[in-house]
């Protein structure tokens, strides 16, 4: 999926708009997850700061609970709010 505002450096616009962020996601994604994930990341960045963690597609279902208790650990020690 592209952004509108993002660089075009075919015609020597290598300044991306700021405001703007252009996400490749894999190939073998459907419209309807790609369109998930970009919603998702759009909520997340409407609500405050969003923090990011990538998951392999071979990570264990406790692997991905581990990894989430971990960022809520980090965030609650921050002192910030989870949502």
């Amino acid at each position: 999926m592209s952004s509108p505002g993002a660089a075009d450096l075919t015609s020597g616009d290598d300044e991306p708009d700021p405001s703007t962020f252009e996400f490749t996601v894999p190939s073998d994604w459907d419209n309807e997850l790609a369109l998930a994930f970009y919603e998702l990341v759009q909520k997340a960045l409407d609500d405050g700061f969003p923090v990011v963690v990538a998951v392999r597609k071979d990570a264990t279902p406790e692997q991905i609970s581990s990894i989430a208790d971990d960022i809520r650990a980090l965030v609650a020690n921050a002192g910030l709010a989870a949502t």
